[in-house]
């Protein structure tokens, strides 16, 4: 089984393709410019994702 750093791997590396995911269906790598919108979405999405790193973060540190 994995330790508590493999389970922490695990939950980073699906966070990062969670943000891939999200920002290539938002158009966040296209050169076009950007509407208003969508880097307020982007935002939220990047806080909810910091969120889930740092509440993965505690429960790997009680277990």
């Amino acid at each position: 089984m994995l330790g508590k750093f493999g389970i922490f791997i695990v939950i980073l590396a699906l966070v990062f393709l969670f943000f891939i995911v999200i920002s290539l269906g938002a158009g966040f790598f296209s050169k076009k410019e950007k509407s208003p919108e969508i880097k307020k979405y982007l935002k939220s999405v990047n806080i909810l994702l910091v969120f889930i790193i740092v509440v993965g973060a505690i429960l790997i540190l009680f277990l």
